[in-house]
């Protein structure tokens, strides 16, 4: 099953990513622990919106000090919020 990011406006799935063309990480959002949650769906304005065990942010979202690298794998941390995202407004239509 190939994994897709959650937010709507990004277009990162399993593999390669769009911006730096590195490996993406995803990472699922925090559903035991409800007050992250509300802040990571806050940032990604999506406060209506409730995820599913099966719905993943990728690693785009994070900043770099979100996330633990150890023996070449990428941990989020237990405090991690996601804070990048743009927004459809930053979206060139022609």
């Amino acid at each position: 099953m190939t994994r897709y990011c959650a937010a709507s406006t990004c277009k990162n799935r399993a593999g390669q990513s769009a911006r730096d063309r590195s490996k993406l990480s995803f990472y699922p959002f925090p559903l035991h622990d409800k007050e992250r949650l509300e802040k990571w769906l806050r940032n990604m304005k999506q406060d209506a919106w409730t995820p599913t065990k099966h719905q993943v942010l990728c690693s785009d979202h994070f900043t770099p000090d979100s996330l633990d690298v150890r023996w070449g794998i990428r941990y989020l941390k237990h405090t991690a919020v996601p804070t990048i995202f743009s927004s459809p407004e930053d979206e060139v239509t022609y």
